[in-house]
């Protein structure tokens, strides 16, 4: 029974896939992919269009509604800054004596700190890793 089992397991970790399968996986992609762009049956390139042509076919901004402001794309912009840095943080679990108005505000300075000085939330994320390995260290071979 023991046989079976290393057995089993020294198969089982012959069938997992190396650290370079999904590079391999990309670069045949991409050489179908150039193959098939080079092929005369195969995916065809967009038709080359000059400037003139592309001053034609684009639409006019004339008529301020139908187009973007300044304004909406540096608004688009912020948010987008502010949504990623808000997912981005992981703060730790919060006690349970803790309210959401406390964690809400501390995920906010989180937020800030972030955006403002982002090597501080470098150095708060080693600290942690620093106290944990202590942490595991001392606490080794307890269960």
């Amino acid at each position: 029974m023991a046989r079976e089992r290393r057995h089993i397991s020294a198969a089982s970790s012959r069938v997992l896939p190396s650290p370079y399968q999904p590079r391999t996986t990309m670069i045949i992609i991409l050489a179908v992919l150039a193959a098939t762009r080079a092929s005369p049956v195969g995916l065809q390139s967009p038709p080359t269009l000059s400037f003139d042509q592309l001053q034609a076919r684009s639409a006019s901004c004339d008529d301020p509604n139908g187009c973007r402001s300044l304004w909406d794309i540096i608004r688009s912009c912020i948010v987008t800054i502010l949504l990623c840095t808000w997912v981005s943080m992981h703060p730790n679990i919060p006690g349970p004596d803790e309210r959401w108005p406390r964690i809400a505000l501390r995920r906010v300075g989180l937020l800030l700190l972030a955006l403002f000085v982002p090597e501080a939330v470098i150095g708060w994320a080693l600290r942690q890793r620093q106290v944990a390995a202590e942490l595991a260290e001392k606490h080794k071979g307890q269960s």
